[in-house]
């Protein structure tokens, strides 16, 4: 059986890759910061079908959490996927922002792309295969007042997915991101009523995507997108058209 490695599984796209690759038969190693009790819930529901374990890391302690997840590791043996789905945003005026604010974005989006991936690439060498996929956003590569720092940290993700993939990819390691736009999550809801309607309304489709539709491309990138790399899919329903 396969293993899987997901970070933010207890957040809206998170969830709904674990519940993705459950249903693929995956055994899942699920990483969450601070809901214990969704995340048992989610343990006990997914476990009737292959083996769940859960882990809270606190992505702040860079000191702790490397060292745990080498413990997790080794417990569990060579991981097949690594889907870095963890994430927070955050809107401000930039000149506003706060030094712990900023910190922490960083701490969440960007840190554990090195501290968990450079855990794993290791075993996958020796397997001689493997997949890493990350959550990015479009706001990696567009324009994004108000979101000046979290656009920084996607657009790190990014160039985190190209460049470990040129390096990885004469080992059989496929590296790739997803960008939603708009997905109907507890991260938009900093956005406004009317400000959510505006949004909306600027989006050929006309709707946010569901957590779903992107675990669904998550599943065709790790198991049907075999030569596929250093790629960044966007699914936005055309926003950025």
């Amino acid at each position: 059986m396969k293993k899987a490695v997901i970070t933010g599984a207890t957040g809206g796209i998170g969830e709904a890759i674990a519940r993705k690759f459950a249903s693929l038969g995956y055994e899942l190693i699920l990483i969450f910061s601070r809901n214990l009790e969704k995340a048992h819930h989610l343990k006990e529901e997914l476990s009737s079908h292959v083996p769940v374990s859960i882990y809270s890391l606190d992505f702040s302690d860079t000191e702790g959490y490397p060292y745990t997840f080498r413990q997790i590791l080794n417990h569990h043996g060579a991981v097949d996927v690594l889907i870095h789905s963890a994430g927070i945003s955050s809107r401000t005026l930039f000149h506003e922002m706060r030094g712990l604010e900023f910190e922490r974005l960083f701490d969440i989006n960007v840190k554990p792309l090195f501290y968990l991936t450079k855990e794993i690439i290791p075993e996958m060498i020796s397997k001689g295969e493997g997949s890493i996929l990350s959550i990015s956003s479009i706001w990696g590569s567009r324009a994004a007042s108000m979101e000046v720092a979290y656009s920084m940290t996607k657009g790190a993700v990014e160039q985190f997915t190209r460049s470990l993939a040129a390096e990885l990819s004469h080992m059989n390691i496929r590296v790739n991101a997803i960008a939603p736009g708009g997905v109907n999550t507890a991260l938009l809801s900093n956005l406004t009523p009317e400000e959510m309607r505006t949004f909306t309304e600027d989006i050929p489709f006309s709707r946010l995507a569901t957590p779903e539709e992107i675990a669904d491309l998550a599943a065709f990138l790790v198991l049907k997108g075999t030569y596929i790399t250093g790629q960044v899919l966007t699914i936005d329903g055309g926003f950025t058209l």
